[in-house]
């Protein structure tokens, strides 16, 4: 074999390595599995705890990705190997072998961030897309307090599909509140009439489920209570033993202070083999004969969230699903929750409502707006298939603000807020589960991270993690420069690529 020959192997080796198993493991690590999803797991979260490590997720698959990665040097080290050199060829032997290591992380890395977040071979868009927008964390919706705000009740409730409970039209996500305050914050919202707490042992590390836990007694039998198939950690993979699922919602009772749930989700469900895993239908099935769980559902904002969807749907299994929905993005969703609901009256729960929440960046449209989350929260009700639209309460500002929208279908004052800020957001706005632009660029740039990160910079103000996820890019936007463009014209929403691109290098780099 001649030397170009195996320089090829090296490299589709090396490609391969990346794309099947390190891309694999980051694309699973997005979705967050336990610590049992991996080989050996329970082994190695117990030696690396011991060890010192104290985060909230498991570790064991980014112990896989590492060992890979080392692996893979050490494989490149002793192909760059010869015979015994004299010192300026040793020096030189070794510069070139630090080179060789340098370019295969990073052909192995780039062939993993092409599975995993770009959806590169899977025949979906990966996980760049859907991050780019509904994942925002808004630390205060509106920047005053109105008092027409104030004391704000639950107006409507609505039937959960054919689980027959009724239940409040705006309900509580959990995912951010943990001690006292947030075990005060469900609880003045359960008194204002919310009937529907979502939480989970992931949310807050097992703090919310402690704090909601505290806000329920004495009201259980009045609150409708949705957890998840996962741990503390992390979710359940397929393949979990029966009692491993079994025992992550008896451990959830316990943190609850409750005899049952009314609802257990499959948690941020991506893979049709966790959807429909044996061993969890099994599992909740025993969960229901003995009392400790009533209902089923699963929950998706993933890059196959349509494909779950389908699914869970035709498998007549599902009693409830709980999908990212907002408006002016993923019209197929209507369709879907309308053949949800007519097929097998599933009770429909809307989350990530506020497509980005970008209105606390865009120049004078809050002035304009009383609030925009309002507005967002009426346009999910005012599909009459959706059962009710959940949201993160973690301020009690927000008990006010988020139950002034109950009861309300969106007026012809919302459709006008929202297409103002759909307006201000056109030719600035990525929109997430496109991709459309990819395929037109010469340099393979990531064009919807590099938009997400300048997002982050001018709309969120949060500047320093913007440059810090923009310096990670394996390739910047000062790639555009001089770059004949061909990406111009190629986003379906009217994105000037070029302009914004080099604009978020200026923006993003220091000088």
């Amino acid at each position: 074999m001649n030397k170009a020959a195996k320089l090829g192997v090296w490299v589709l080796g090396i490609a391969a390595f990346g794309y099947f198993y390190a891309g694999r493991l980051i694309y699973g690590a997005l979705i967050g599995p336990d610590w049992r999803a991996y080989p050996l797991g329970g082994f190695i979260e117990k030696l690396l705890r011991a060890l010192g490590y104290s985060g909230d997720h498991a570790i064991a698959g980014v112990f896989w990705l590492l060992i890979g990665f080392a692996a893979l040097w050490a494989a490149v080290v002793l192909a760059r190997r010869g015979p015994k050199q004299s010192q300026p060829n040793a020096l030189r032997r070794s510069f070139v072998t630090g080179g060789a290591v340098l370019g295969a992380t990073a052909l192995a890395g780039g062939a993993a961030a092409a599975r995993a977040f770009l959806g590169l071979g899977t025949g979906y868009k990966g996980w760049a897309a859907i991050n780019a927008g509904i994942q925002a964390r808004v630390e205060t919706t509106h920047p005053t307090y109105p008092e027409a705000w104030k004391n704000a009740r639950v107006q409507a409730f609505r039937t959960l599909g054919r689980t027959g409970w009724k239940i409040s039209d705006v309900v509580v996500g959990s995912g951010r509140i943990k001690e006292q305050k947030g075990t005060d914050i469900v609880r003045l919202a359960l008194e204002r009439g919310v009937t529907y707490v979502d939480t989970a042992p992931d949310y807050s590390a097992a703090g919310s489920e402690q704090a909601v836990g505290r806000a329920i007694q004495g009201v259980r039998d009045r609150v409708f209570v949705a957890t998840k198939f996962c741990t503390p950690y992390g979710h359940l993979g397929a393949g979990t033993s029966v009692a491993g699922y079994k025992r992550a919602i008896e451990d959830s009772l316990r943190r609850l202070g409750t005899d049952y749930v009314d609802l257990v989700h499959v948690h941020s469900c991506d893979e049709l083999d966790r959807l429909m895993d044996p061993n969890m239908h099994e599992a909740f099935d025993s969960l229901r004969a003995e009392g400790k769980a009533r209902f089923l559902g699963f929950s998706s904002h993933t890059p196959r969230l349509e494909e779950v969807a389908d699914r869970a749907i035709r498998s007549g299994r599902f009693d409830v699903m709980m999908l990212a929905y907002h408006h002016g993005i993923w019209p197929r969703l209507g369709e879907l929750i309308s053949h949800a609901r007519r097929e097998q009256n599933m009770g429909v729960i809307a989350m990530k409502t506020l497509k980005g929440a970008r209105h606390n960046g865009l120049a004078g449209f809050r002035e304009k707006a009383p609030a925009y989350s309002q507005a967002a929260l009426r346009w999910v009700l005012s599909n009459p298939d959706v059962s009710a639209a959940v949201i993160s309460f973690f301020e009690f500002q927000h008990v006010d603000e988020y139950l002034r929208a109950s009861g309300g279908a969106a007026s012809q004052d919302d459709l006008a807020l929202l297409g103002e800020y759909d307006r201000q957001i056109v030719g600035s706005y990525c929109v997430p589960h496109c991709g459309a632009c990819l395929g037109s660029c010469p340099e393979n740039l990531s064009i919807p991270d590099v938009l997400r990160h300048r997002m982050y910079f001018e709309d969120y103000g949060d500047q320093k993690e913007a440059m810090r996820l923009y310096a990670q890019l394996e390739k910047k936007a000062d790639v555009c420069t001089g770059c004949a463009a061909p990406c111009l014209g190629s986003c379906p929403v009217g994105i000037d690529i070029p302009t914004r691109t080099k604009g978020a290098h200026d923006l993003l780099t220091l000088a």
